[in-house]
Protein backbone atom coordinates (compact mmCIF):
# COMPACT_ATOMS: atom_id res chain seq x y z
CA UNK A 1 0.00 0.00 0.00
CA UNK A 2 1.44 3.34 -1.05
CA UNK A 3 0.71 6.26 1.21
CA UNK A 4 1.82 9.84 0.99
CA UNK A 5 2.42 11.78 4.18
CA UNK A 6 3.32 15.46 4.14
CA UNK A 7 5.79 16.71 6.73
CA UNK A 8 6.37 20.42 7.20
CA UNK A 9 9.95 21.39 8.04
CA UNK A 10 10.86 24.58 9.88
CA UNK A 11 12.91 25.89 6.94
CA UNK A 12 14.13 24.79 3.53
CA UNK A 13 17.59 24.22 5.02
CA UNK A 14 16.10 21.59 7.36
CA UNK A 15 14.47 19.53 4.59
CA UNK A 16 17.47 17.25 3.79
CA UNK A 17 18.10 16.58 7.50
CA UNK A 18 14.43 15.83 8.21
CA UNK A 19 14.14 13.60 5.13
CA UNK A 20 17.24 11.60 6.11
CA UNK A 21 15.95 11.28 9.68
CA UNK A 22 12.60 9.88 8.52
CA UNK A 23 14.25 7.43 6.12
CA UNK A 24 16.71 6.31 8.84
CA UNK A 25 13.85 5.62 11.29
CA UNK A 26 12.00 3.38 8.83
CA UNK A 27 15.05 1.87 7.07
CA UNK A 28 14.80 -1.50 8.86
CA UNK A 29 10.99 -1.63 9.01
CA UNK A 30 8.70 -3.77 6.92
CA UNK A 31 7.66 -0.61 5.04
CA UNK A 32 10.73 1.58 4.33
CA UNK A 33 10.07 5.16 3.29
CA UNK A 34 11.20 7.26 0.39
CA UNK A 35 11.29 10.84 1.60
CA UNK A 36 11.65 13.67 -0.90
CA UNK A 37 10.98 17.37 -1.17
CA UNK A 38 7.80 18.76 -2.67
CA UNK A 39 9.66 19.77 -5.83
CA UNK A 40 11.16 16.28 -6.23
CA UNK A 41 7.73 14.75 -5.69
CA UNK A 42 6.24 16.98 -8.40
CA UNK A 43 9.04 16.01 -10.81
CA UNK A 44 8.55 12.30 -10.11
CA UNK A 45 4.82 12.71 -10.69
CA UNK A 46 5.48 14.39 -14.07
CA UNK A 47 7.87 11.56 -14.98
CA UNK A 48 4.93 9.12 -14.80
CA UNK A 49 3.38 10.94 -17.75
CA UNK A 50 6.46 10.38 -19.88
CA UNK A 51 8.57 12.79 -21.83
CA UNK A 52 6.31 15.84 -21.70
CA UNK A 53 8.73 17.99 -23.68
CA UNK A 54 8.68 15.66 -26.70
CA UNK A 55 4.90 15.36 -26.44
CA UNK A 56 4.43 19.14 -26.39
CA UNK A 57 6.95 19.67 -29.19
CA UNK A 58 5.14 17.14 -31.39
CA UNK A 59 1.84 18.91 -30.78
CA UNK A 60 3.47 22.26 -31.62
CA UNK A 61 4.95 20.79 -34.80
CA UNK A 62 1.56 19.41 -35.87
CA UNK A 63 -0.13 22.76 -35.20
CA UNK A 64 2.61 24.64 -37.08
CA UNK A 65 2.31 22.28 -40.05
CA UNK A 66 -1.48 22.74 -40.09
CA UNK A 67 -1.07 26.52 -39.94
CA UNK A 68 1.43 26.28 -42.81
CA UNK A 69 -1.12 24.37 -44.92
CA UNK A 70 -3.93 26.82 -44.14
CA UNK A 71 -1.66 29.79 -44.77
CA UNK A 72 -0.46 28.28 -48.05
CA UNK A 73 -4.04 27.77 -49.20
CA UNK A 74 -4.93 31.34 -48.23
CA UNK A 75 -1.90 32.72 -50.05
CA UNK A 76 -2.71 30.67 -53.15
CA UNK A 77 -6.24 32.10 -53.21
CA UNK A 78 -5.01 35.66 -52.58
CA UNK A 79 -2.42 35.47 -55.36
CA UNK A 80 -4.91 33.83 -57.74
CA UNK A 81 -7.35 36.71 -57.17
CA UNK A 82 -4.61 39.23 -57.99
CA UNK A 83 -3.19 37.55 -61.08
CA UNK A 84 -4.39 40.42 -63.30
CA UNK A 85 -2.44 42.84 -61.09
CA UNK A 86 0.65 40.77 -61.78
CA UNK A 87 -0.01 41.15 -65.50
CA UNK A 88 -0.31 44.92 -65.13
CA UNK A 89 2.94 45.00 -63.13
CA UNK A 90 4.70 42.98 -65.83
CA UNK A 91 3.30 45.32 -68.48
CA UNK A 92 4.76 48.26 -66.56
CA UNK A 93 8.20 46.59 -66.62
CA UNK A 94 8.44 44.80 -63.28
CA UNK A 95 10.73 41.78 -63.48
CA UNK A 96 9.80 38.29 -62.33
CA UNK A 97 12.15 38.62 -59.35
CA UNK A 98 10.64 41.98 -58.34
CA UNK A 99 7.08 40.60 -58.47
CA UNK A 100 8.19 37.54 -56.52
CA UNK A 101 9.79 39.74 -53.86
CA UNK A 102 6.68 41.96 -53.62
CA UNK A 103 4.34 39.02 -53.01
CA UNK A 104 6.68 37.19 -50.63
CA UNK A 105 7.54 40.44 -48.83
CA UNK A 106 3.87 41.20 -48.29
CA UNK A 107 3.22 37.73 -46.88
CA UNK A 108 6.27 37.85 -44.59
CA UNK A 109 5.25 41.30 -43.33
CA UNK A 110 1.73 40.13 -42.55
CA UNK A 111 3.09 37.01 -40.84
CA UNK A 112 5.56 39.07 -38.78
CA UNK A 113 2.80 41.46 -37.67
CA UNK A 114 0.62 38.48 -36.74
CA UNK A 115 3.54 36.92 -34.86
CA UNK A 116 4.16 40.15 -32.94
CA UNK A 117 0.48 40.42 -32.03
CA UNK A 118 0.56 36.80 -30.88
CA UNK A 119 3.64 37.50 -28.74
CA UNK A 120 1.96 40.48 -27.10
CA UNK A 121 -1.12 38.36 -26.38
CA UNK A 122 1.05 35.55 -24.99
CA UNK A 123 2.99 37.96 -22.75
CA UNK A 124 -0.25 39.41 -21.37
CA UNK A 125 -1.57 35.89 -20.85
CA UNK A 126 1.61 34.85 -19.00
CA UNK A 127 1.30 37.83 -16.66
CA UNK A 128 -2.41 37.17 -16.12
CA UNK A 129 -1.99 33.46 -15.45
CA UNK A 130 0.97 34.14 -13.16
CA UNK A 131 -1.00 36.73 -11.23
CA UNK A 132 -4.46 35.14 -11.10
CA UNK A 133 -3.42 31.47 -11.24
CA UNK A 134 -0.97 31.66 -8.34
CA UNK A 135 -3.43 30.83 -5.53
CA UNK A 136 -4.42 27.60 -7.27
CA UNK A 137 -1.13 26.38 -8.68
CA UNK A 138 1.97 27.75 -7.01
CA UNK A 139 4.25 26.82 -9.92
CA UNK A 140 2.50 29.35 -12.19
CA UNK A 141 3.81 32.32 -10.18
CA UNK A 142 7.00 32.44 -12.24
CA UNK A 143 5.33 31.91 -15.61
CA UNK A 144 7.02 34.13 -18.19
CA UNK A 145 8.12 34.19 -21.78
CA UNK A 146 11.87 34.26 -22.31
CA UNK A 147 13.42 36.33 -25.11
CA UNK A 148 14.63 33.13 -26.77
CA UNK A 149 11.09 31.75 -26.84
CA UNK A 150 9.80 35.02 -28.28
CA UNK A 151 12.47 35.01 -31.01
CA UNK A 152 11.77 31.39 -31.91
CA UNK A 153 8.03 32.08 -32.10
CA UNK A 154 8.59 35.14 -34.26
CA UNK A 155 10.99 33.17 -36.45
CA UNK A 156 8.39 30.42 -36.93
CA UNK A 157 5.77 33.02 -37.87
CA UNK A 158 8.09 34.58 -40.47
CA UNK A 159 9.06 31.14 -41.80
CA UNK A 160 5.39 30.18 -42.17
CA UNK A 161 4.75 33.42 -44.07
CA UNK A 162 7.74 32.85 -46.33
CA UNK A 163 7.13 29.16 -47.00
CA UNK A 164 3.41 29.55 -47.59
CA UNK A 165 3.84 32.41 -50.04
CA UNK A 166 6.75 31.13 -52.09
CA UNK A 167 4.98 28.57 -54.35
CA UNK A 168 1.98 30.76 -55.28
CA UNK A 169 4.22 33.82 -55.71
CA UNK A 170 6.56 31.82 -57.95
CA UNK A 171 3.65 30.63 -60.10
CA UNK A 172 2.21 34.12 -60.39
CA UNK A 173 5.55 35.72 -61.18
CA UNK A 174 6.28 33.15 -63.93
CA UNK A 175 2.89 33.65 -65.64
CA UNK A 176 3.28 35.49 -68.94
CA UNK A 177 1.66 38.87 -69.47
CA UNK A 178 -1.10 37.77 -71.86
CA UNK A 179 -2.25 34.88 -69.71
CA UNK A 180 -2.33 37.01 -66.58
CA UNK A 181 -4.25 39.84 -68.26
CA UNK A 182 -6.76 37.37 -69.74
CA UNK A 183 -7.24 35.61 -66.42
CA UNK A 184 -10.90 35.86 -65.40
CA UNK A 185 -10.43 34.05 -62.05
Amino acid sequence: VLTTIAVLADSTDDVPRVAKGIDDIFAQSQYPTKTESEAQFALSFVSFIGNVKVFLLSICAAVTFTILLVSGNTMAMAVRERIREVGVLKTLGFTTEKILSIIVGEAVTIAAIGGLLGLVFAAVLCVGVGYFGAPFINQLKGLSMTPVTALVALGVAVAVGFLSSLPPAWNAAKTNILDSLRYAG
